[in-house]
């Protein structure tokens, strides 16, 4: 029996997508993945919350945070990948792994920045969200040639993918035909403006200090 895996590209709304859009010059500005055809558990690299977009890593997403609130919602592209059992298994447990260590990971701002300029910069144990979803899906032999650069644009990830496309439009119009359900969350937990500015100073002091690969 066939197992798929499900690729989502949003447009999201916040202003790091506005900023990723404008530099990479694509329309979507945001790269998850899933196990789970009603999308219950999402995961990407991302911010932790919505107030700091400094600090951020290894995230379980969901229909509100993509979306900026309940009553939000974005455009998308949902890709939708047949695979082996051996290939399912593999990037499960990948995922698993990521979520035991997730304390390790950090999002890669350097990588972001630098994107544009075509320098390559890749820092350990830190992804920017094509980085991680283009890496699980290459480790495990899913269009394993062409996503052999870890520098995928979502423009890129659309063209690699395109005939696995199986839906594009309304996020939430498109979970509302399945059996969604939103999670309560702390992504919008609101953080005192000192903190907020000392955690993004903390996170980019580690990130200076990670070896470059």
């Amino acid at each position: 029996m066939s197992r798929y895996i499900y690729v989502i590209l949003t447009r999201t709304m916040t202003m790091p997508g506005r900023a990723i859009r404008k530099i990479t010059g694509n329309d979507y500005s945001h790269a998850s993945i899933s196990l789970d055809k009603n999308l219950n558990e999402i995961y990407s690299f991302a911010r932790f919350h919505y107030q700091n977009p400094l600090v951020g890593g290894f995230v379980k997403e969901s229909i509100n945070s993509l979306s900026l609130g309940k009553e939000g919602d974005v455009q998308a592209k949902i890709f939708c990948i047949p695979v082996t059992q051996k290939q399912y298994r593999g990037i499960e447990n990948d995922l698993e792994y990521f979520k035991r260590h997730e304390e390790r990971y950090m999002y890669n701002l350097f990588g972001l920045l630098f994107f544009k300029t075509g320098i390559q910069f890749s820092i350990r144990d830190s992804y920017i969200c094509t980085e991680f979803v283009s890496t699980l899906l290459q480790k495990n032999g899913i269009e394993k040639n062409k996503l052999r650069e870890r520098k995928i644009s979502p423009e890129m990830m659309i063209k690699i993918l395109q005939r696995y496309e199986s839906y594009g439009g309304s996020l939430r119009e498109y979970v509302s035909t399945l059996c969604h359900q939103d999670v309560d969350e702390d992504f919008f937990e609101k953080e005192n403006i000192i903190f907020v500015i000392a955690k993004g100073i903390k996170q980019i002091g580690k990130l200076l200090f990670r070896k470059i690969t």
